[in-house]
Formats: C-alpha cells, structure tokens, sequence
C-alpha cells in the first residue's frame, strides 16, 4: 500500500516538471530510478518493495505481456515493408548475432558460468526499449526511415527473445537434475504451441467481431480502447491456465489482431498504452530499490564489463554487419548501433527469469542483466538530446536506388 502511495506521488511530481526536466535529458525512467532508490532502497527502506511474491510476479509478468500485445498491435506489415530494408535486417540477422555476440562475451567473462544461464542473459539483454530513446526517435531532425528502424525493431524483437528466454531459464534451471535438455525443449514447445494457439484464436477473433463492428458503426471508440486492453488480458490469463506462456501468447495475439484489421486507429490502442505506461513505471520505480545492489555488484569488473560490452560491441558489430550492402552513411550505422537501449522488457525477463534460478546461477543472470539496464538507462537517456543536436538538419544526398 505504501508503495503504491510513493509511486503516485512520484508520477504526479513529475508531470509538474517532466517538461522542464527534458531540457536536461532526464527521462521518467531515470527519476523513477532515483526515487525507488530514496523511498525503497537500502538496508532500512521507507518502503517495502518484495519483488519475489507471487503477487508481484504475476504483475510483472502481466506488465510484459501488455507491453508485447501492445507494441505488436502497432506494427503492421504495410510499416514494416515501408521501412524499407533496415528493420528487417536488425530482426533478421542483427538479432541472433547479437544473441550470439553476448553468449560468447558472457562464456568468456564466466567460463565457469553455467551456459544455460549465460544464453538467457544473452536473449534477455537482445530485447531493445525505444522508450528510452524517445527524444531521439521523435525528433526530427534524424532521418524517419531510421527511427521507423528503431521504433519496429523495439516492437518486435522483445518479442523474439520471450520464447528464448523461456527455454534458456528452464534449461538453467533443469541443470544438475534428471531433467534433460531434450525434456525441457519438449515442455517449453507444449507452452509456446499452446500459446500460438490461444494468441491466434484471441487476438485474431476479437479483431475480426471489433473490426465488424466498427465498420458497421455498432462501436465506440471508448469502448473500443478497453477492449483491447481486455484482449491483452484475456490472452495472458487464459493461457495461463491452459498452462502455456502468457507472455508470448500476448505478442501473437497483438500480431494477429493487426493482421486481420490492417486499418485499427491508433486512438484505439491509447487505453493500452496509458495502463501500460502506470505499469512500467510501477517496475521502475521496483528497480530503483534495488539499484544499491546492482551498484555493489559494479565493483566486480567482470559484471561492469559484461555491461559495457553488452551496449557497445555485442549490438554494435551485429547491427553493422547486418547493414552490410545498404551504402548507409556510416553516422547512421552508428546511430542505429547505439540506439538498441535495454530497458523494462530486460529487466521484466530477469525478475521473471530468475525465480526459476537458485543460488549463484540467480545472482549472477540478475547482476548482469540489471547492470546492464543501469548503464543503458543513463547513457542512452543522457546522450539522446546530444546527440540530436550533433546530427546535422541539412538533408542528406540522394541514394542510390534499392538501398
């Protein structure tokens, strides 16, 4: 209760100078994480904040779903396909090198390491946030196929990486046991067919029964917008108790509602956002408290160099490789390097990923990913207005033709 009475305080502390505060590249995030750290962090919190319940888990786990079903509501193939080549490339090829750049990095940092626990480190930090580069992704002044490129990737590939990190945890977790790998692919393919299944049939009915309504003027738009939050909902919870993967069945569900109504008005989609946005301030500010923990762990340089490396040559190499033969200019290819920040679908999937986990195999997945997110939420969120400012407002030469 007393939490939740902070987190309002805090979120209506910063609409008063949430404006005022963007001048300086601060971003809700970043305040969020600083007030979880005064309120809820330390040895002796003014707040209690048990991010290990039941209850709590739960709503993180319903807290990513959302943000999947969300995000895959808003990706229609006819914007992908307009974005030209660039998202697919960062899907396509950049997103399993980068998986595997952070695997490798991971085993040499770790070699003693457990390789299930280091691929799902791997898979969870591959998720990117565009939320926290929003100043980037809306200023204008950077090319809009560049930041259509980021806005898409972030919106899909979180939800590539959820079946991963699924596998990766249950595999870490079924090491030294009877369990075999072969056992937990079998178990987590039953949870992911099980969740295609109910994604599809959710998603895909309630578009269609919206979309004939709407066409037929039997809707309001009001009505509408928790209506698909309710999808999200009903997704998550029903195949939770059918016993497969809420998380992933939301992401397929939000495809499917997209793709049988290619025309859904954005406005629609306002009620998810906003519910999502209360939640994912709710998961930060849960971060904030334990930031003297992920501080501690900084001092093992093996942690701070994992990080460092997981936002600089794990996603730099892999998206520049990915780009080879588009003729970008090379500002953009570093821009499109730097702009992958990890952010709330990280630091969803090691709260989640974690329970599974005991002993050192736990602190270390939960070090990494939330050293990692640390680093990602200041400089990413530090550097945006920088940046933007550097990038020149001249227009750019003409391109060659299919680039």
């Amino acid at each position: 209760m007393y939490g939740l009475i902070a987190l309002a305080v805090v979120l209506i502390a910063w609409a008063a100078v949430s404006a005022r505060a963007a001048r300086y590249s601060v971003t809700l995030p970043i305040a969020l994480l600083l007030a979880g750290l005064l309120v809820a962090g330390g040895d002796d919190p003014m707040v209690e904040v048990d991010v290990s319940s039941a209850a709590v888990q739960h709503v993180l786990q319903l807290t990513l779903a959302l943000i999947l079903f969300t995000d895959a509501t808003e990706i229609s193939l006819r914007r992908l396909w307009s974005a030209g080549h660039l998202p697919l490339r960062l899907l396509l090829v950049a997103f399993p090198l980068t998986v595997l750049a952070g695997l490798v990095a991971g085993l040499a940092l770790f070699p003693q390491a457990n390789v299930w626990v280091i691929a799902m480190v791997a898979a969870a930090l591959t998720a990117t946030d565009a939320s926290l580069a929003t100043m980037l992704v809306r200023d204008e002044r950077i090319p809009h196929d560049l930041r259509t490129a980021v806005t898409v990737e972030s919106g899909l590939n979180d939800g590539l990486a959820a079946p991963l990190v699924v596998f990766f945890a249950a595999a870490a977790a079924a090491a030294g046991t009877e369990r075999g790998p072969g056992s937990v692919l079998g178990h987590t393919v039953v949870e992911l067919l099980i969740a295609l299944v109910a994604g599809v049939a959710a998603g895909g009915g309630a578009g269609l029964l919206l979309r004939w309504a709407r066409r037929r003027g039997w809707s309001a738009a009001k009505a509408e917008r928790l209506a698909y939050l309710a999808v999200g909902v009903l997704v998550f919870e029903t195949t939770h108790v059918l016993h497969g993967n809420g998380i992933v069945a939301a992401f397929v569900a939000g495809l499917a509602v997209r793709a049988v109504d290619r025309d859904l008005p954005e406005r629609h989609l306002q009620t998810s956002h906003d519910v999502v946005a209360l939640l994912a301030a709710g998961v930060w500010f849960a971060f904030g408290s334990l930031i003297p923990h992920t501080l501690a762990d900084l001092v093992n340089w093996r942690v701070l160099l994992y990080a460092v490396l997981s936002l600089t040559a794990v996603r730099m190499l892999p998206v520049a490789l990915s780009l080879v033969g588009l003729r970008r200019y090379p500002r953009e290819v570093w821009l499109l390097s730097w702009l992958g920040p990890r952010g709330l679908p990280s630091v969803i999937f090691a709260l989640i990923g974690v329970q599974q986990l005991t002993g050192a195999s736990a602190q270390l997945a939960i070090s990494l990913i939330m050293a990692t997110v640390l680093l990602s939420v200041l400089a990413h969120g530090l550097s945006a207005i920088p940046i933007a400012d550097s990038w020149s407002v001249a227009p750019a030469p003409a391109r060659p033709p299919h680039t």
